[in-house]
């Protein structure tokens, strides 16, 4: 799937960040990814269809919200990013 491919609708992006918090497998899975590409099979396996943008800015919600509970930063895979 490519940046071209069928939008996420507002429902499938919710249901993809809740699966972030509560799926720890899944969490896992997609922070440790080593490419978008890999992260777009893992998702795509789940049943979502988004495009890689959208997968983009649901995973940097999600982190971001981490990011603000823990007070540290992360890198788009979960890494603390020093200060």
């Amino acid at each position: 799937m490519d940046d071209d491919s069928a939008d996420m609708t507002t429902g499938q992006a919710g249901h993809l960040f809740q699966a972030l918090h509560s799926d720890e497998f899944l969490r896992e899975r997609l922070l440790s990814a080593k490419s978008m590409l890999e992260c777009m099979e893992i998702i795509e396996v789940e049943g979502f269809a988004c495009s890689m943008s959208e997968l983009r800015m649901t995973l940097y919600k999600f982190i971001g919200e981490m990011d603000r509970e823990r007070r540290n930063r992360y890198s788009l895979w979960g890494n603390v990013i020093p200060d």
